[in-house]
């Protein structure tokens, strides 16, 4: 039962003056509760009948008196709903009834919900039903405005919403201020341009935030044990404790490990807030499952996993998800999303190990990985083994598979695939660095002298994007650094101050070609594929070493060019 239906419960014995105080305004707006009605109830606290200002008036009219009991004027057959019914089913039923009413009153002012015993538990306005059905009347709040929250947020805007982006970076709120984006994705700032300061606002704190919909993007990152850190998550929960309103929408898109919205989340949530999850305030689960590069397309276009603490949880989630997407995968509970974000990354990356573990055994018996793996997917649906990699990067599939076993073993589950799947992509890394010592030391390449060319960053090229967290191409340079003091980068999409900061030295593509003696292609970007590559090849030293990490140009061609050494995965 919430507090503003306990404010206006009366007995039945209860005289007419007395129920006229109960039903003051006054009383009413001190509890949120709609004005001109009382709740009648039994012993027992169950719902009798239900007394309006109106039925007084009538009552007195007719010669009551002020002082007669209540239970003479009460209209004992209310409209009332159970209070697990949806927002939607309440409107679809108060349609109904105002037709079947043969009485000049075809309003339904008052909502009155009732548990399984018919004891009352929640009283509003119509108006409020209506807001609450109508999820484009709220303010949505994204908190943190990285890849995830920025996509999304300028995503909403664009659909109509007024949306306010949170992120405690001022740095990141000042360029986005100044439409200018801080990540690469195509189409951002147009969007910027488009939205900013008319749908879309940035604060770097929470101060005057109106919003009714706070969803959490905010960085989950590993330890080195794998255990993940959710510093950030309870500084964002800390924050809108203490704004949260009645009735608002808490939706977490940071990945965490399953049972965290149960187990850490609402236990957090109502202690500061005094208020009960499903109850008081509403939360979800709807992970992120879109590809840097592409987020803006896939977010309208990818079926998004929802899963709510309870059935108002999951509508209010779905119906603003809805405006994105019409495909929707509605699970169960929020420990079924949880455990979806965790198995779509976890097993990329378990596929990823599957093709990179093939390479190597290839290697051992000298077959091409790529025509092998080509053959054995060709026209046969079954078999979707994907290209081998220098390694898995990104900040999702490095960290999700030990979210994921982290998760198991509270549970007294030791897992094992994702595991392994980590350990051999790991592998990855002194695959390539033992290539180019294997080159250095066959053609007797001073390694203080020898220079290495490294084209491509990011933690992938296709589609593109700046992110280098957790980048393999950066894996692979920090430990070729400790024994080849000559390492020059390119990048055609990470900036020079940002590679500056990885303490690297960019050159031009003519710049690093030229003179190299090794060169090491190691994401897959599309601009690769322009590239006069002969060209470049004649520029370098002669017996070099061309790594072609994703299998991109021609081996019987390269090798043509300066007696040049043709190597890939």
């Amino acid at each position: 039962m919430k507090q503003r239906v306990k404010a206006i419960l009366i007995k039945p014995n209860i005289s007419i003056r007395g129920a006229m105080s109960v039903i003051q305004q006054e009383t009413h707006k001190a509890h949120d509760a709609p004005g001109n009605i009382a709740l009648v109830v039994d012993r027992k606290n169950k719902l009798i009948g239900i007394v309006t200002d109106g039925d007084i008036r009538r009552a007195l009219l007719k010669g009551a008196s002020i002082d007669d009991c209540v239970d003479k004027i009460i209209n004992t057959n209310p409209v009332t709903f159970h209070k697990n019914i949806t927002t939607e089913e309440i409107l679809e039923k108060t349609i109904e009834i105002v037709k079947e009413r043969k009485t000049a009153n075809k309003r339904l002012d008052v909502i009155i919900t009732v548990d399984d015993d018919n004891k009352p538990y929640d009283v509003f306005p119509f108006f409020e039903l209506w807001k609450r059905g109508e999820i484009k009347t709220r303010v949505v709040s994204i908190v943190g405005l990285g890849y995830v929250g920025l996509t999304l947020g300028l995503t909403l805007a664009d659909l109509g919403f007024k949306v306010i982006g949170v992120d405690s970076n001022k740095d990141i709120i000042k360029k986005l201020k100044n439409k200018k984006s801080h990540i690469h994705e195509h189409g951002i700032e147009t969007m910027l341009g488009m939205h900013m300061n008319k749908n879309f606002f940035v604060q770097d704190r929470f101060e005057n935030n109106d919003s009714d919909v706070y969803v959490i993007c905010v960085g989950t990152p590993v330890d080195a044990r794998g255990k993940v850190k959710i510093e950030s998550l309870k500084n964002s929960l800390h924050y809108i404790t203490n704004i949260l309103k009645k009735d608002d929408l808490i939706i977490l898109r940071s990945t965490i490990p399953i049972g965290s919205c149960r187990d850490i989340v609402i236990p957090f949530v109502e202690k500061k807030t005094k208020m009960k999850a499903g109850e008081d305030f509403h939360i979800a689960f709807a992970p992120e499952r879109t590809i840097e590069g592409d987020a803006l397309n896939e977010l309208r276009t990818l079926p998004q996993v929802i899963g709510g603490y309870d059935k108002k949880s999951a509508e209010l989630t779905v119906k603003l998800f809805k405006h994105l997407t019409d495909s929707i995968v509605l699970v169960d509970n929020i420990e079924d999303a949880e455990m979806i974000k965790l198995i779509n990354n976890s097993y990329r990356d378990f596929t990823f190990s599957f093709a990179n573990e093939i390479a190597l055994m290839c290697e051992k018996f000298n077959l091409d990985s790529h025509k092998v793996i080509s053959g054995a997917n060709h026209g046969y649906e079954r078999s979707l083994v994907p290209k081998p990699s220098p390694g898995v990067g990104g900040y999702c599939l490095t960290k999700d598979p030990f979210i994921l076993i982290d998760s198991a073993k509270k549970k007294g589950y030791k897992a094992k695939l994702p595991l392994l799947a980590r350990n051999i992509n790991d592998k990855m890394i002194d695959y390539v660095c033992k290539k180019v010592d294997t080159f250095a030391k066959k053609n007797k390449k001073t390694k203080s002298k020898m220079k290495i060319f490294a084209i491509g960053l990011a933690f992938k090229g296709s589609p593109e994007t700046s992110d280098t967290r957790e980048s393999t191409s950066l894996m692979i340079l920090n430990k070729l650094k400790k024994k080849y003091k000559n390492i020059v980068v390119y990048d055609p999409v990470v900036k020079k101050s940002d590679i500056k900061k990885l303490n690297l030295t960019y050159n031009t593509l003519n710049q690093g070609f030229k003179n190299a003696d090794c060169v090491l292609v190691l994401n897959n970007h599309k601009s690769y594929k322009d590239l006069d590559v002969y060209k470049l090849l004649s520029t370098m030293n002669k017996s070099g070493m061309f790594f072609d990490a994703w299998h991109l140009f021609d081996k019987t061609a390269i090798e043509q060019v300066n007696n040049t050494d043709y190597q890939s995965i």
